[in-house]
């Protein structure tokens, strides 16, 4: 099976990203949720900061939606491609079946297992490439929402 050479950078960078907004939005609940930091702000500022909050979500896991339903389609289509591929290999495989020569029938189940190992590794491939991009597009809003935020409370 073959792996891009920037799957293992790329994980590490979700991971952390991910692990920076943990953090980030601990920061942020932190901020708006404390008693000593709405004593600073006030009264009207404290109920603008929670009017804030709830479209500011809103949007956020809108578009987290949005990125889940695109990526999960990718894989989807992805995956029916690969059972079709299958399923043409296969029928391929039981019409050489009618060979009356056994070394044509060898040959015809070699080429199919050969074929079989290279579309399987080249799916499973692409299925983490993708998936991948649907983790990492779901986690930019939210992420993004969280980042400003914190450059904005803290």
């Amino acid at each position: 099976m073959t792996r891009s050479p920037s799957t293992m950078p790329r994980l590490l960078r979700h991971g952390d990203n991910v692990v920076e907004m943990i953090r980030g939005a601990h920061q942020v609940m932190q901020s708006r949720l404390s008693a000593e930091e709405a004593a600073l702000r006030g009264p009207a500022l404290t109920a603008l900061e929670f009017g804030r909050m709830v479209p500011e979500k809103m949007l956020a896991f809108s578009s987290v939606q949005t990125a889940m339903w695109q990526g999960g389609l990718a894989l989807m289509q992805r995956t029916m491609e690969y059972g079709f591929q299958e399923a043409a290999a296969q029928q391929a495989l039981v019409r050489s079946g009618a060979q009356k020569d056994p070394a044509a029938l060898a040959a015809a189940q070699l080429e199919w297992a050969t074929g079989a190992t290279h579309r399987a590794a080249r799916f499973w491939t692409g299925f983490g490439q993708d998936a991948m991009a649907m983790a990492e597009s779901s986690l930019r809003p939210v992420r993004s929402a969280v980042t400003s935020n914190r450059r904005r409370l803290g």
